[in-house]
């Protein structure tokens, strides 16, 4: 028998009490800088100690997001705000970087390292290259087949999302609210562009919030070790509620007596937050799309027909009602059921089933009603102080002690006889319940007092010690081993600059060929790579990998370079890193790479790694190993789904359309106009750049032509091309 950790969601105190007073493990949280929801409300460094005090008096461990991606000027300041946080006590660092993670266990002894969902890790193959993780929380893409082989195959623990929000998008490989407003989801303040109507025919990438308590069964007995709810940006109902949930689910899975939820229950988590449930892919889901409404939509109640509302459930008057219909834009509209009219009669309640009316501008013929929260509930967030029995002597001539457990606290000063205001044991129990915070309660449980006095001050000193002593006790206290941030070295790269292309044909790579390019990159699975390869006389020819891939996908892509043989290969994810192969390696901006810590290490494990889409060119050029590829020319991909979409593009409400494109089963969702650098590559050859990425699917002779012409400093009108390009993140960067 093993145990499932049940990791709850906290955006701010009442969250945290709310995780805590209904069964959790542990809470993950974030403080103001370096975590994935920067919008939340969070907690500063010195609330983060009492947070941590709070929770483990509970028995609750405290994990600390810093699951984002972090630039090389950022890199002191991220490590310096890690070291306080792990001198307040906290447990774990969920963490995007996974290239941090050795240096973190080198300098913060005994702190548990947890790759965040936004590591993108998604095959066993992958964990394994990071024996530093104690834990992987896997993409939410995978089902139980998937999960089962991973968990076979690594001894790293492992941690699935049960419940929340869901990205459409394979998390960590999200660009477009950067593309699009600068805002990036790797660095916590995602735009929700997946949110929005297109094709004019509903919310076609919104997914629907995942409930997997019905699922807890299958997952324990996979052996996972962790399940987590979504949630820091959510109320503490919903933490208390959720929580509340999953804790029954655990238990009962490891006591063999589980059974589904009931219909209040479901009802209840509703009501929380919901835009529809889903057990999401891993029941085998097809899709996890709501295309019809975006948003939080609490209980249905019925649709309007007919001037009049059949409910699916119960309704009292002043309960929170909204109503949905297109024609509002996106926005569920309504507020409070002031009247209910059954019968042409005001009622305060109405049942299941009875055909009513409620006065509003918004009751009409086709509109959805909801009920968005309820008059009356249970608290499921209410205060439940912390009782601890305490011991207390007072005798003449002696100091005051106050025992509890093994701990031990006298008063500074002996006690002296009282001739009037002798100490009283109701005086203690009110001084006690002054001191008393963060849910503590001390319960006097002993006491022998003899005809003393103490002044008060003295009194609570002893009492500031006790708190002390009962702080060092639930948080012990801890030596920080950092040193610094490492010392990349200065690596310059000398020679011409060089081009990589990406084609998708044999003739486009006999044009890329023709034109004299260093390398040209193909799909692994296209049914033409050998002859593909030998058409490639003078150019490398590499295999280009998807982004996407599971454990079985990395032994087909092992077996076709083992029989193509090609000079290099991409290494578009982490598993790939596990291939064999003794040829050249170039990393995708699929890994993030955002830093010279990241560049290094790829380097050392022999990979020329391209930089982050997302870094903008004076990033790029602070870079001090300039060993990288520089994403030059191509309509990148920006979200990256799970299955074949059956659309070819997806046009928002701003006439913007977004190409779609299936690779090796799942669909890759391209932004919406090319990058197109030309001249501004000159500027990164300059501050030392060497390799550029062009990523072509038409044009491609003229491109090239147009690049080579740059970089040799012809004078040529581009004008043409530039037309519809943009430059992306090069100038401005992201947030």
């Amino acid at each position: 028998m093993h145990t499932l950790e049940l990791n709850s969601p906290v955006g701010n105190w009442d969250c945290l009490k709310a995780a805590v007073y209904n069964g959790a493990d542990s809470v993950y949280l974030g403080i103001k800088f370096f975590n994935a929801r920067r919008l939340a409300k969070n907690f500063s460094l010195e609330e983060l100690k009492d947070a941590v005090f709070f929770a483990h008096l509970h028995g609750v461990k405290v994990y600390l997001t810093f699951n984002t991606l972090v630039r090389n000027e950022e890199l002191p300041m991220w490590f310096k705000t890690l070291e306080e946080a792990y001198l307040a006590g906290i447990d774990a660092i969920i963490l995007q970087e996974v290239f941090l993670a050795p240096l973190i266990k080198k300098s913060f002894p005994g702190l548990r390292i947890h790759a965040s969902t936004q590591a993108s890790l998604m095959n066993y193959h992958g964990i394994n290259q990071f024996p530093e993780l104690d834990l992987a929380v896997l993409a939410r893409e995978l089902n139980q087949a998937e999960i089962k082989i991973i968990r076979e195959h690594t001894k790293t623990e492992l941690e699935v999302f049960v419940h929340g929000h869901l990205c459409i998008s394979y998390s960590g490989q999200c660009l477009i609210s950067s593309l699009i407003g600068k805002r990036s989801g790797n660095r916590g303040v995602c735009a929700s562009s997946c949110r929005k109507s297109y094709n004019k025919e509903g919310y076609l990438i919104s997914a629907k919030d995942l409930m997997l308590a019905n699922s807890i069964d299958r997952i324990y007995n996979l052996g996972i070790n962790a399940v987590k709810i979504e949630g820091r940006m959510k109320s503490p109902e919903y933490v208390a509620t959720t929580t509340k949930t999953y804790r029954q689910q655990i238990d009962a899975a490891v006591k063999n007596n589980f059974k589904s939820i009931s219909a209040q229950q479901v009802d209840n988590l509703k009501m929380g937050f919901n835009r529809d449930f889903t057990t999401g892919f891993f029941e085998n889901n097809k899709s996890i799309v709501g295309k019809e409404m975006p948003m939080n939509r609490g209980i249905y109640l019925g649709d309007v027909y007919k001037g009049l509302l059949e409910l699916q459930h119960d309704l009292d008057v002043l309960d929170g009602i909204g109503f949905w219909h297109p024609h509002f834009e996106g926005k569920l509209k309504g507020g409070i059921a002031y009247k209910i009219l059954y019968e042409g009669e005001e009622v305060k309640h109405a049942g299941k089933g009875d055909k009513v009316k409620i006065p509003s501008p918004f009751f009409f013929n086709g509109a959805q009603v909801y009920l968005t929260s309820r008059n009356e509930g249970k608290n499921l967030i209410k205060e439940e102080p912390l009782s601890l029995p305490l011991k207390i002597t007072g005798k003449v001539d002696q100091h005051l002690i106050f025992e509890y457990q093994d701990m031990v606290v006298n008063s500074s000063i002996a006690l002296q006889a009282a001739e009037k205001h002798a100490l009283t044991e109701e005086q203690l129990r009110s001084e006690l319940q002054k001191s008393s915070r963060l849910g503590i309660h001390w319960q006097i449980e002993n006491v022998e007092l003899e005809n003393v006095f103490l002044p008060k001050r003295f009194l609570h000193q002893a009492l500031e010690e006790l708190e002390g002593k009962l702080r060092e006790k639930v948080v012990p206290s801890r030596t920080s081993h950092f040193t610094g941030v490492p010392v990349v070295a200065v690596k310059a790269v000398e020679g011409e600059p060089r081009l990589m292309v990406k084609v998708y044909s044999l003739a486009q790579l006999e044009e890329a060929h023709a034109a004299g390019v260093s390398v040209i990159y193909y799909d692994v699975f296209s049914f033409d790579a050998e002859m593909a390869k030998k058409l490639c006389t003078n150019a490398k020819f590499f295999l280009d990998t998807p982004v996407i891939v599971t454990d079985q996908d990395i032994e087909k892509i092992q077996q076709i370079v083992d029989k193509v043989k090609p000079d290099g290969i991409t290494i578009g994810n982490w598993g790939l890193l596990d291939l064999k192969f003794s040829g050249e390696k170039h990393g995708k901006f699929s890994l993030n790479v955002f830093n010279d810590v990241s560049v290094d290490a790829l380097r050392k494990r022999g990979v020329l790694p391209t930089i982050s889409a997302e870094l903008n060119a004076k990033q790029a050029l602070n870079m001090k190993n300039k060993e990288f590829i520089y994403y030059a020319h191509g309509q990148i991909p920006v979200m990256h789904f799970k299955g074949a979409y059956p659309q070819k593009s997806l046009t928002d409400e701003m006439q913007y359309t977004f190409p779609l494109r299936v690779v090796n089963g799942n669909t890759e969702m391209l932004y919406s106009r090319p990058i197109a650098l030309f001249e501004k590559v000159n500027e990164l050859v300059a501050g030392g750049v060497r390799w550029f990425l062009l990523d072509l699917t038409k044009d491609t002779t003229t491109i090239i032509k147009a690049y080579q012409k740059v970089i040799h400093h012809v004078k040529q009108d581009i004008s043409m091309l530039k037309k519809g390009t943009t430059i992306g993140n090069y100038v401005k960067g992201v947030a």
